[in-house]
């Protein structure tokens, strides 16, 4: 009988380990089922922020190249703007000194051959020019001056001259201004293209 009960607490025994490791094994597989699921949700959950990530990156650099190409184009601009506003600075002040004195002579000399009938005509020019154009244009053109020219003291015109006629229907300017206007319209595109090849 000992041996029965023996055999029986074996058997029990031997039952009580195969279930226990039955469900230990059970539990196992689920654990594993379960941490792979959540690795695998894990691992998405890092892959979409891996993206969302690179994504944000991405529109940030982009943003920021076009800002710094933006502001690098404002720079140019406003150096291309400094550089020309100089330059017509420069230019008016070198070409009126140069439109003053003997050149105002000889323009007027010019104009008078060229014209031949200036009856009515006005010379205008800057009120420091006038009286010494009009002494010159008595004692150099007096028959032009009784004819009707005038030298007219004119606080627009800065340097340089402007002969009116017809009434100021008619003007042949060549005051600093005009030269200026003229010089730039010429030497803009060229200064434009200058500053660009400059930029690369």
């Amino acid at each position: 009988m000992a041996e029965e009960l023996q055999s029986l607490l074996e058997k029990i025994q031997r039952e009580g380990i195969e279930k226990a490791n039955a469900e230990a094994a059970e539990l196992i597989s689920e654990a594993k089922k379960k941490a792979a699921e959540l690795l695998s949700d894990a691992e998405r959950k890092v892959a979409e922020l891996n993206h969302k990530a690179e994504s944000d990156a991405a529109v940030l650099l982009s943003r920021s190249e076009q800002s710094i190409r933006q502001a690098a184009r404002d720079i140019v601009l406003g150096v291309r703007q400094a550089v020309s506003d100089t330059l017509s600075r420069v230019l008016l002040d070198e070409v009126g000194k140069t439109l003053t004195g003997d050149f105002l002579q000889t323009y007027l000399l010019k104009v008078v051959e060229q014209l031949g009938d200036v009856s009515g005509a006005e010379v205008h020019v800057a009120p420091a020019d006038a009286e010494a154009l009009l002494a010159f244009a008595r004692t150099k053109l007096g028959a032009a001056v009784q004819g009707g020219l005038k030298v007219v003291a004119d606080q627009d015109v800065g340097a340089g001259i402007s002969v009116r006629m017809d009434g100021g229907r008619i003007e042949h300017s060549f005051t600093a201004q005009s030269v200026l206007e003229a010089m730039t319209a010429t030497l803009r595109p060229s200064l434009a293209k200058l500053l660009s090849e400059s930029g690369k």
